[in-house]
This record gives C-alpha cells, structure tokens and sequence, in this order.
C-alpha cells in the first residue's frame, strides 16, 4: 500500500512537472509571438519619423544651397552677408540633425531584448526632443526675421534692413523675448511631473510616443 501511494505520489509529480513544463512553453511562445507583433508595428510605426527626416535634409539642402548662393553674391553688405550666413547655417544644422536622427533610427536592434531597445529609443526621443525645441523650433522665434531678409531681397529686391531697420531690430527683440520666456516655461515645466511629461511628449512626436508604449506593453507582460 505504501510503495503504490509513493507510485502515485511520483506520478503526480511527474504529471505537475510536465503540465508546469507545458505552461512555461506556451507563456514563452506568447510573449514571442506578442514581442514580434508589437515589434513589428513599432518598426512600422517609425516610418513615418524616418520618412520626415529625410523630407528634412532635402529641405535642409536646398536651404543651404540658398543661403549660400545668396551670401556669396552679397557678401560686400554686411547685414546681407550675416542674413545669408544664418539661413546658410540653418540649412546645413537641418541636414546634420535628419542624418543624426536617421542613423539613430538606422541603430535600433529589433532582436535586442526589450531594455536595450527601450534604452536606444530613449536615446533618439533624447536627441529629437533637443533638436524639436533647441535646433528646429524656439530659434524660429529670431530665425524668420533673417529668413524674410534673404527671401525679400532674393525675390522681390528690396532690402528690409536698409528699408525699415527698426522693424527689423524689433522683431528680433521680440523673438529673443519669446525664446527665453520659452526657456522658462520649460524650466517650470520640469518641476511639474506631469507637464513636463506633456510638454516632452508632444516635443517627441507620435511615432515615437507610440513606439515607447508598445515596448512597456511588452515589458509588463514580461514581468506578469
């Protein structure tokens, strides 16, 4: 009696191993099967971003090429040579940070696990995010005033400078008064988790915003 209830007992045992052996295979199989699908839409869902980087450095060429052109043949006008020399400048920065950007995209390894993929997302959501409010968007504020300069000048022929310097030196007050109170707004904002998430995820884009919920859908049911 003892040794078929010590039969049974290993049965049991042997039958628990192989149903927890069974479990373990099907809980692996899932998180495979759910890792490639939302990987896969994460990787779909960066074209976009991929995409508007490239329509950057076109545009960030032809900025360049303008700007260039334009302080070479006004380069004996000293307002005229600067104008040109920004919008120069802005178009080579357009360029070097879409390829920045692409590379960082081009660097993402799909087959990496999910912390080294959560860690080179973080890393261009870093690099995009200075980009949107340092290099791209707050020097706007300043940078349309040389812009309008180079665009009056090459198309229509008048010089704004020359014309109307006041207006000129105003708006750039103006926009150098609107980059720092936006520098501010952000300095608050980090004080404030929650705005600061707000302010971050709108800087991001959606691609990526998207791209980071997918990884911490997998990461969660990693750790379940």
């Amino acid at each position: 009696m003892n040794w078929s209830n010590a039969m049974e007992l290993d049965d049991m045992k042997a039958a628990w191993q192989t149903l927890n052996q069974r479990l373990d295979a099907q809980d692996a199989l899932n998180l495979h099967v759910l890792k490639e699908g939302k990987l896969d839409r994460m990787h779909r869902g960066l074209r976009p971003l991929v995409w508007g980087q490239a329509i950057q450095i076109v545009f960030g060429a032809l900025i360049a090429i303008w700007g260039g052109s334009f302080w070479v043949d006004h380069r004996s006008v000293p307002h005229l040579l600067i104008a040109g020399l920004i919008v120069h400048a802005t178009g080579i920065s357009m360029i070097a940070m879409g390829a920045l950007m692409e590379a960082l995209i081009a660097r993402i390894d799909y087959s990496a696990p999910v912390l080294a993929i959560q860690r080179q997302l973080a890393q261009l959501r870093k690099v995009y995010v200075r980009a949107a409010w340092f290099v791209i968007g707050l020097p706007w504020f300043v940078l349309w005033v040389p812009f309008t300069m180079v665009a009056l000048k090459s198309v229509f022929g008048p010089d704004l400078y020359l014309n109307t310097p006041e207006m000129v030196w105003d708006n750039v007050g103006f926009g150098i008064a609107c980059f720092v109170g936006t520098l501010a707004l952000v300095r608050w904002a980090r004080g404030r988790p929650n705005v600061a998430r707000r302010l971050g995820d709108f800087a991001a884009g959606r691609s990526i915003v998207r791209a980071q919920g997918l990884l911490d859908e997998i990461a969660r049911f990693e750790r379940e």
